[in-house]
């Protein structure tokens, strides 16, 4: 098959990532892969006519993007629909932060040329109620392809706790938007305490009805009935942003008990943490996750129900990781309770378990990581895509 993928700069590093894993796994299964970028407006006028004339030649039968906010317009046309193309949307993130009224609109009047796979059933669910073609998919991995495979117990690991994600600045984003007076401080206020005291809670649920229960300074109100792009864009977004950073604080910080290595872009008066700077996806994240005996994950707030990509990588490199209670990872892994905790005293209760039974631990971690490395990488994937796309 023929197939051309549309490699756009994100912001976050691992949104590159999972492009540059997806293009390798339908290169490993033989397809022709065309790759274009926004940067070719930065090529010679000769590199971007070799460019056009193979993408011509090539014929594609399918184009990949991330997100909506990836999908390339030109001169008021939607690229790949103008040269009959059919795109896949890979949605890893909450789709409606990118959704505009365009696209929803050029969605609408050409379905048969859109396919969307979304990660979290919860907005698989939600976009499903207004656009066709829409599909599940989990996060996947390649990290037992990078000198992880068959060295699992070669190494003690050095560590005991690590943390790898970075932090939005929640307290600067916290004065912006009480300084703006924000009318919706109050709801987002409580939203984030009630996530922060029961991290099993459904963001968007409890969203929906601290808003059911109160009204803007206009009178207006803003109820569950509300468009779902001004929803999520205006008053999801800012709470997501400012969570990110502020959830993950209070949790390490809750685990002082415990000597914690954490990697990222923030630091703080805190003993029990060692500091790191951010890692390379790449080139060193799997060693850190394969020298440490429990790797945590805090995911960000847009995550539902599904796990994100922090459990198939620590599981491909041969490492234990703990995650939130969510429903999809019952649809990953079959003894979900080892690996989930329901809140700070269950996670703190599960850590000194694991750090007490070595033996365990190791097995959880040899039984996950050949579940994920069988089942749930990259080139499962791209496969899954294709055969999900075959009449």
């Amino acid at each position: 098959m023929n197939i051309c993928i549309y490699k756009h700069n994100p912001r976050i590093e691992v949104t590159a990532a999972i492009m540059d894993a997806y293009i390798r796994a339908f290169q490993k299964l033989k397809h022709n892969v065309l790759i274009i970028s926004p940067d070719l407006i930065n090529e010679s006028t000769d590199q971007v006519i070799k460019l056009a004339k193979t993408f011509v030649d090539l014929e594609a039968d399918l184009a990949i993007c991330y997100g909506f906010s990836a999908m390339p317009q030109i001169n008021g046309t939607y690229f790949f629909r103008k040269h009959s193309i059919p795109l896949v949307v890979l949605c890893f993130e909450n789709p409606y932060f990118g959704l505009t009224p365009a696209l929803r609109d050029e969605i609408k009047r050409y379905p048969d040329y859109y396919h969307f796979f979304i990660w979290d059933s919860f907005y698989l669910d939600l976009l499903h109620q207004e656009l066709s073609n829409c599909y599940p998919i989990h996060h996947a991995t390649e990290f037992h392809e990078l000198g992880t495979a068959g060295r699992l117990y070669e190494s003690v690991p050095d560590k005991d706790i690590a943390f790898v994600g970075n932090m939005t600045d929640f307290v600067r984003l916290r004065a912006s938007r009480i300084q703006n007076k924000n009318s919706l401080n109050g709801v987002i206020d409580e939203v984030m305490l009630a996530k922060i005291n029961n991290p099993a809670l459904n963001v968007i649920e409890i969203l929906r009805d601290a808003l059911s229960r109160r009204q803007t300074e206009d009178g207006t109100g803003i109820k569950a009935s509300e468009k779902e792009d001004f929803f999520h864009n205006k008053i999801i977004f800012p709470l997501y942003e400012e969570g990110l950073g502020r959830y993950r604080y209070h949790v390490l910080n809750q685990l002082e008990m415990f000597n914690i290595h954490y990697y990222g872009n923030m630091s703080w008066n805190a003993p029990h943490i060692e500091f790191h700077p951010p890692v390379d996806y790449y080139k060193e994240l799997p060693q850190i996750y394969r020298s440490t005996k429990i790797n945590l994950d805090i995911p960000p707030f847009q995550s539902i129900h599904a796990p994100n990509n922090r459990l198939f990588d620590v599981a491909a490199a041969g490492s234990l990781i703990l995650t939130e209670r969510k429903s999809g990872v019952a649809e990953i892994f079959d003894d979900t309770e080892s690996i989930v905790y329901m809140n700070i005293e269950d996670l703190k209760e599960k850590i000194r378990f694991y750090l007490g039974n070595d033996h365990i631990r190791r097995q959880i971690s040899y039984e996950l990581h050949n579940l994920i490395v069988n089942k749930h990488t990259y080139t499962h994937r791209a496969e899954y895509i294709l055969d999900t796309l075959r009449p």
